[in-house]
């Protein structure tokens, strides 16, 4: 697989460690001399291009004419999206990634066709987000093209919903328990008859405004 990487800051440095023991063909474009050179030093299978990555002439001798990946890591949201404009209009280059230094450009990389884009700051945000402000229970996944995401909790002892079926329990209407596990480990498949008990772990897939209703009447200690 040919790799191509635009700019050689410290997460194009760990990027290239972590693909080396695959044996892609890898090249990296970096405009400033002294970070070329010690690319070129440092990892010697590496091709690596002294100039701007955004440079027509620059990229068709990289070989993104050839390539499976452009990969746009600078510190500029701006080069990084035409970069990948040009890899895939011009050279119709697979996949284009680009690293969004500001998540609010994240829409605009979507919408002109970066086909994944890397943000940390929204990573980052995402993980605080996952932890929700509710002691025993989490989100674990967030299911895409919805509102919805999977939540984690144990059934509390105080919970009204112990030893009541599912289908007599009154869950919040948009909310479906996915999966039960028991106390000792035994998986069930939820069912109308399926009786709950404390201690129970439940995945239930909800909507963020029935958080707080799910927490004070399963959850609660």
């Amino acid at each position: 697989m040919r790799i191509i990487i635009v700019g050689g800051g410290k997460l194009a440095y760990y990027l290239i460690k972590t693909l080396q023991p695959y044996h892609h063909i890898i090249s990296v474009v970096e405009q400033l001399k002294e970070v070329s050179e010690r690319i070129a030093t440092d990892f010697d299978e590496v091709s690596v291009y002294n100039g701007d990555g955004t440079n027509i002439r620059i990229m068709e001798e990289s070989g993104c004419r050839d390539a499976d990946f452009y990969i746009a890591v600078t510190g500029k949201d701006e080069s990084n999206l035409v970069g990948c404009e040009i890899a895939k209009k011009h050279f119709h280059v697979k996949t284009t990634v680009a690293r969004v230094n500001n998540p609010k450009n994240g829409e605009i990389f979507t919408r002109m066709g970066v086909d994944k884009i890397y943000s940390s700051t929204q990573i980052l945000a995402d993980i605080i987000e996952r932890e929700i402000d509710y002691e025993g229970m989490r989100v674990v996944f967030s299911i895409e093209k919805t509102s919805q995401n999977i939540i984690e909790f144990k059934l509390s002892p105080k919970s009204a919903a112990c030893h009541m079926t599912l289908r007599d329990y009154a869950f919040p209407k948009d909310s479906t328990l996915v999966l039960l596990t028991r106390d000792d480990g035994k998986v069930e498949v939820p069912h109308g008859d399926l009786i709950m008990q404390a201690e129970d772990t439940i995945l239930m897939a909800c909507e963020k405004k029935d958080y707080d209703q799910i927490w004070k009447e399963l959850v609660k200690r």
